[in-house]
């Protein structure tokens, strides 16, 4: 017998340290099962007994087994070198190599510990997850099978872990398959706090270890007016690392099913998603003013989205999504754009320069009256170069070179237009010892339309149907600001006025001359000091003028801050005016706009932003933005006031504003929900949404209904009920609508 002795078995002796040789030394000529063993043992124990007759090691007293990574502790292990074979006995545990923890009254291994039979088993997985089973086998070294067990992802009770848990699966087989990362179930009952209430002879799922398996996704399942009780499922096959494929249905009571289908690849430099969906449906379509119902007819849709990165500096993609008609999107939840863009584009990054080349398709999806003929961009080629600051001679700065080529297309001899746009600047920032900050530029621009089929021209003599046109342009711009601030025990206070000044020639407006780009203008707080306040090519702004504002703000150390901004502009020619009524630009002397923003540890924000008529001083624009996190309670708020835009579509005043609320009850529990009222010239409550979320360490819940009132022929009219259900490991969601996970046929 040998105390306090630490042993290591290597494949052809048997090694002693911490104590004096011994009779042992003999095994070193030992049998031919521990000769053939390549892997060595590593054996510690408090008490040591070997039988050198039966070459048997019994160790006891916290004995540890190491052997090719994988550890079993025990009270007592009985190592046989002829068989090859290890009986642990007594508080066994067996740590293999991925972490997974095994349990047992009593085990036996062999084959280097990679095959084993144990009773009394309880299995922790590194994920959370847990087994419990009667007795099991461990084989291979990549499978235990488990006999009466059941499965659970759900922690154990602190207090009484043996209550049942939250939920479980339970099987006369359980076989966790560690190569293929599954767990399979025969004769498997699902059971919530210990009551059955599911059976299905065969089952599987992922073990948690792997992030993309093949199998169903969690299903959904809810009620849509116009489409009755719906159910959801999806199959998500896991084709290969850079590949996959989700298969699913809607199975609808008012409506015909609705299959989906969604591709996913990637390459060492390129990636490709594509998704479409296709049903047989009837829908309400907008004639005359009125809404009118149509046949059934197949409809559906199909969006792709692919990148290809050619090299470093160059990269080229597609995005495409079409529509079978204005309504389908929104009537099955897939987008709420009023919009489809599809383009094709190439794009070259060098430095501080950028050039793309693209083509672009539309489809609009409002109400057909208020549809516009979006035209085909057929090409748009743009490149920007940027010199860098400091390296031209003499007047230092940077430089900077602007080109640009369009073409529109429209069909039913609608409006076409080419157009050829460059544009030269120069700039440069000062900084003077009083602390006086300037920033200095010009620019100097040319732009030749060539435009057919002109809007307004057809039976219209006054009005050229086809014209030639060009345009030169250029303006001076310099912006200074003097910022004074003044530093209190916790807080900084800033004091900056603001002033730009714009030179620029009076040019005629040229009716020949189209405004493709430049119809939406508005001033605000951040175009204000812009030398040009048009967003776009098209409109230009002419004759000079100056900017003047006033900017202060007082802010904490500790990162709560407010701040107030008030300004104007004021042209010098009274006459010409090119911009709208409604813009806040369309006087001499420029609305009043101005922003008040604050926050307050973090918890309590505000962003408000104004625009004034300037002679009356009453209201053209208001825009508010506030929030509150009060403990667990979060509420937001979101306001808008605006007039109409003479010249736009946008010419009705708009009012609206949305509230939300999120409550967490606890860690586990939330209640949300929000409202959009239109307060304009037809009041009411426009969408409303009300949702309880239940988030788990095993489970997620989530029941969401939404109300939406707006015309039945922009397909998002209507009341939906939604409620999903995530188990961890057998399929799981997010708040974002991505589903991971899900379990094999």
């Amino acid at each position: 017998m040998i105390q306090k002795s630490h042993i290591l078995f290597s494949v052809r002796r048997l090694f002693i340290t911490g104590i004096s040789c011994f009779a042992l030394l003999s095994l070193s000529h030992s049998v031919s099962a521990a000769e053939s063993r390549e892997s060595p043992v590593d054996l510690q124990a408090d008490k040591l007994v070997h039988d050198d007759g039966g070459q048997i090691v019994t160790a006891s007293g916290d004995v540890i087994l190491i052997q090719d990574g994988k550890t079993v502790k025990a009270d007592q292990i009985v190592y046989n070198l002829m068989q090859d074979t290890v009986v642990a006995t007594g508080n066994v545990e067996f740590i293999d190599l991925n972490g997974d923890k095994h349990y047992a009254d009593r085990a036996e291994f062999n084959n280097a510990l990679k095959d084993g039979f144990v009773e009394g088993l309880k299995t922790f997985l590194v994920d959370g997850s847990r087994f419990k089973a009667s007795n099991g086998r461990h084989v291979g070294g990549n499978s235990t099978i488990m006999k009466n067990a059941f499965y659970t992802p759900c922690e154990s009770c602190k207090d009484n872990p043996d209550e049942a848990p939250l939920w479980q699966i339970r099987a006369s087989e359980v076989e966790h398959d560690k190569e293929n990362k599954v767990v399979r179930y025969r004769n498997a009952r699902f059971e919530v706090k210990g009551v059955p209430v599911a059976y299905l002879p065969y089952f599987a799922h992922p073990d948690g270890s792997v992030k993309r398996k093949s199998g169903f996704l969690t299903p959904s399942a809810g009620f849509k007016s116009d489409l009755g009780t719906f159910v959801q499922s999806s199959y998500y096959w896991n084709i290969a690392p850079e590949k996959d494929l989700t298969a699913g249905v809607m199975v609808m009571t008012d409506a015909a099913p609705m299959g989906m289908l969604e591709w996913r690849q990637r390459w060492d430099n390129a990636s490709l998603v594509a998704d479409g969906s296709v049903t047989y449906s009837k829908r309400t379509e907008r004639d005359s003013g009125q809404n009118v119902e149509q046949d059934e007819a197949f409809r559906g849709h199909l969006s792709v989205d692919g990148l290809w990165n050619i090299n470093n500096k160059w990269r080229s993609g597609i995005k495409l999504d079409v529509s079978s008609d204005d309504q389908y999107l929104r009537q099955y939840d897939f987008d709420s754009d009023d919009v489809l863009e599809n383009e094709l584009y190439i794009e070259r990054f060098s430095g501080r320069n950028y050039a793309v080349g693209r083509l672009l398709a539309f489809q609009d999806l409002r109400i057909e009256e208020n549809q516009e003929d979006q035209p085909h961009v057929l090409p748009e080629i743009q490149a920007s170069f940027l010199g860098e600051p400091g390296q031209m001679p003499v007047i230092g700065g940077r430089w900077s070179i602007d080109a640009s080529l369009l073409g529109l297309l429209r069909d039913n001899k609608e409006q076409d237009m080419n157009r050829v746009h460059a544009a030269l600047g120069w700039k440069r920032r000062f900084v003077s010892d009083y602390g006086l900050v300037s920033v200095l530029d010009a620019n100097a621009q040319g732009t030749l339309y060539d435009v057919n089929d002109r809007t307004g021209s057809v039976g219209n003599s006054l009005i050229d149907g086809n014209s030639r046109e060009g345009r030169a342009f250029g303006y001076i711009h310099s912006f200074t600001s003097y910022p004074i601030a003044k530093q209190f025990e916790t807080s900084q206070m800033v004091i900056e006025p603001m002033v730009s000044l714009t030179f620029a020639p009076n040019i005629s407006i040229d009716d020949d001359i189209p405004n493709e780009d430049s119809q939406d203008v508005q001033i605000d707080t951040l175009n204000l000091f812009e030398a040009d306040r048009f967003p776009g090519v098209d409109g230009v702004e002419d004759q000079s003028h100056v900017t003047y504002g006033l900017r202060t703000g007082l802010y904490g150390n500790g990162g709560s801050y407010g701040e107030a901004f008030l300004g104007q502009s004021y042209r010098f020619e009274e006459d010409d005016n090119p911009f709208s009524r409604g813009s806040g630009l369309d006087g001499r002397d420029s609305d009043v706009v101005g922003q008040i923003s604050g926050s307050y540890q973090g918890d309590y924000t505000l962003d408000y932003r104004f625009q004034l008529d300037n002679e009356s001083l009453h209201s053209q624009r208001h825009e508010v933005d506030a929030s509150a996190n009060i403990g667990d309670l979060t509420l937001s708020s979101r306001y808008l006031y605006a007039k109409g835009l003479g010249g736009t579509d946008i010419n009705e005043t708009r009012e609206q504003i949305r509230n939300s609320a999120a409550y967490y009850i606890n860690d586990n529990w939330r209640i949300f929900g929000s409202a959009r009222h239109d307060l304009g010239d037809n009041p009411g409550l426009r969408k409303a949404n009300f949702g309880v979320d239940y988030i788990g360490q095993c489970i997620s819940l989530s029941m969401i209904g939404q109300r939406t009132l707006t015309d039945d022929s922009s397909g998002d009219s209507g009341t939906e009920v939604m409620f999903r259900i995530g188990l961890k490991n057998l399929g799981e969601f997010e708040t974002s609508g991505v589903q991971i996970g899900g379990g094999e046929e």
